[in-house]
């Protein structure tokens, strides 16, 4: 067998510096913004179908617009990231964020919100490739895995307070006005970010200058079997993932919980991912990723069949939400530091962006097979267990790109 090699590393510091922790603190506070804009649909979903008439097929459709946009993002905007360099495309990110989520608290109609869902969409997808490729090369070698997990794990902790937030809010300033302060927050961001972010195409230069944003590249002899692995990981988690974040509120009242109490699991879902994010990103200084997450993995199956085949009382059901969101996001979000370590610098924010973008494929069609089954009144029990196998691959998948990119025999 081949010695193990560290091509996916790239350039980095010995030791951490203040403008590196400064471009993780600020990743990790985007990444919150990220868990408002794209949580707050499912905590409001209740309350906008019941005011628009519309059923959960239609809804299914509009939680799949954001994914469509994060597609794009990610494999139209984010590998331009490679060529202009990680500040600029973040910065344009942010504005796309700001501008959509704000439109979408005066969207009028299902087409309206569509299009707004689609546009923010395109802002995430573009952000978190970026992201993963710019916290990767500020940290130091040795801790790179623990700084991309730190910044994913901003997503579920924003996504918490605002389950808390919407429960609170909703009945009182409905949900329009809650859409628009979304948007503010990704605006406040703005200036933090054009002071923080590092000037400069981080990751070109030399060879970089001809292969930079090329999705060939990818595809290269070296880099082949990971980079399919990668896209099977993404997108069989992503499945998984974006049907429970989209619905958990919805599949929550139906096992017989209140509206709020419905909301209630869905923070206790995002709380159970901050903390499952921030376990993994720990455990990951000290076990390979390639066996911690097919095991967290593993585990959120058993959790999901639990929860939707065993009647259990407020306490327990609740209980066991958090369970999922430990072991699914915090399993699942171990995929991207994974991700960081397969490509070199010179094409990180390409391979991380393509992945996003094949992965939301996946995304796409989980929340919106999650419709339709629920409008053909498909059981708790059944609806679970048709996603126990998606996330099954993904915890293949995961082992096999570990198992790839360490060794080059493979």
């Amino acid at each position: 067998m081949a010695a193990p090699i560290n091509e996916g590393a790239g350039p980095g510091p010995a030791q951490w510096t203040r403008s590196g922790l400064a471009v993780v603190a600020l990743c990790f506070a985007i990444n919150m913004a990220d868990g408002v804009d794209v949580t707050i649909l499912s905590f409001i979903a209740p309350r906008l179908q019941s005011d628009w008439g519309i059923g959960s097929d239609t809804m299914g459709n509009l939680f799949s617009a954001g994914l469509i946009g994060m597609a794009i993002g990610g494999m139209g905007i984010a590998p331009l990231a490679d060529r202009m360099g990680r500040r600029r495309i973040i910065l344009a990110a942010l504005a796309l964020m700001s501008m959509g989520m704000i439109a979408s608290g005066f969207a009028t109609g299902v087409s309206m919100l569509f299009a707004m869902r689609l546009i923010v969409g395109m802002g995430i997808g573009t952000v978190l490739a970026a992201m993963a490729a710019l916290a990767a090369e500020s940290a130091p070698e040795a801790q790179r895995n623990l700084a991309v997990g730190i910044v994913q794990a901003g997503y579920p902790f924003a996504a918490v307070f605002t389950g808390l937030i919407v429960a609170r809010l909703l009945p009182v300033t409905g949900w329009h006005a809650l859409l628009i302060v979304a948007g503010a927050i990704t605006v406040i961001l703005f200036p933090a970010a054009a002071l923080i972010l590092p000037r400069g195409p981080a990751g070109a230069g030399g060879k970089a200058s001809g292969e930079a944003g090329r999705v060939g590249t990818l595809f290269a002899p070296a880099f082949r079997k990971r980079t399919i692995a990668l896209w099977s990981a993404v997108f069989f988690g992503l499945m998984v993932l974006y049907f429970i974040v989209s619905w958990i509120t919805k599949l929550s009242i139906q096992a017989g919980l209140s509206e709020t109490n419905g909301i209630y699991a869905g923070a206790l879902y995002n709380f159970g991912a901050f903390v499952g994010t921030t376990a993994m990103s720990l455990l990951a200084v000290r076990v390979p990723l390639g066996k911690l997450v097919p095991t967290m993995l593993i585990g959120a199956a058993g959790a999901m069949l639990l929860f939707g085949s065993v009647t259990m009382p407020v306490a327990e059901t609740l209980g066991v939400a958090f369970l999922i969101g430990v072991l699914l996001q915090g399993g699942y979000n171990g995929v991207w530091p994974l991700a960081a370590s397969v490509y070199p610098a010179r094409m990180r924010a390409t391979g991380v962006g393509w992945a996003i973008g094949i992965g939301r494929a996946g995304a796409v069609i989980g929340p919106m097979m999650g419709g339709y089954l629920m409008a053909a009144k498909a059981s708790l029990p059944l609806l679970f267990a048709s996603y126990c196998v998606p996330l099954l691959l993904c915890a293949l998948a995961s082992a096999t790109v570990d198992r790839l990119s360490r060794n080059v025999s493979e």
